[in-house]
């Protein structure tokens, strides 16, 4: 059974300025001068902050282009799943002394934006935005499990915002396809623009429930995906 994938639509959705005959631009009072390094800085640490206080309250809120974007609460069966592959991963990440972070956020550049992954590991000693997240170039492995309300994001934005990050390996688990469907991604592209077209992961393997899917090292095992959606 051949298997495809949402494909990634990156289209420009700004109407046209429409223009209006003889009215007269009106002169401004004064010169608009823009911001200035120090405003941007300001700006940029209220976003953040807001987006702390929205985490504090126990909402899952992100960073994407500069604004706070608040993710659906997460349902039964995304929470199953994302639990099924902890519990998969868990002996390994033991073994070598890494963590599974649930709730901690990957730094996206170039802007101060920020995603939070269903899951993330990452070793102790990974290297850290601050405290809200981490480089994702200090990542081990990140984890979207979609929903109905995330799936469109999981599929045409995270891929490429992980790459810029710099994450090596990005597991894409869809319970909502049918068959559902794992897919891994990996080997980043290192020039990624903010709106690149390209695929951003060179290596792209998806299996269809039934079959193992190998995680690459450091990892070196293959997940069970019949166990991820049970």
């Amino acid at each position: 059974m051949a298997l495809t994938r949402p494909t990634r639509h990156r289209r420009d959705d700004h109407a046209p300025a429409v223009q209006q005959a003889d009215i007269e631009p009106e002169t401004p009072e004064e010169d608009i001068e823009p911001g200035t390094p120090e405003e941007d800085i300001d700006e940029t640490g209220t976003i953040v902050r807001f987006a702390q206080e929205l985490n504090d309250a126990g909402y899952t809120a992100e960073i994407s282009g500069s604004r706070v974007v608040v993710s659906p609460k997460i349902n039964r069966r995304q929470s199953n799943t994302t639990f099924n592959l902890l519990n998969q991963i868990f002996d390994v990440a033991r073994a070598n002394g890494w963590i599974i972070h649930s709730n901690w956020g990957v730094h996206i550049p170039p802007y101060p934006d920020m995603r939070l992954p269903d899951l993330m590991v990452a070793p102790r000693d990974a290297e850290q935005y601050d405290d809200m997240h981490i480089y994702g170039h200090s990542a081990l492995l990140v984890a979207e499990v979609c929903s109905g309300g995330t799936r469109a994001v999981d599929w045409d934005e995270k891929p490429l915002e992980y790459a810029r990050a710099g994450v090596p390996l990005l597991l894409i688990v869809d319970p909502l396809t049918a068959p559902e469907t794992v897919t891994l991604m990996s080997e980043p592209l290192k020039d990624l623009a903010v709106n690149d077209m390209r695929e951003p992961y060179q290596r792209v393997v998806t299996v269809a429930v039934g079959r193992p899917l190998s995680l690459p090292e450091p990892f070196t095992m293959d997940l069970d995906t019949n166990a991820l959606f049970e």
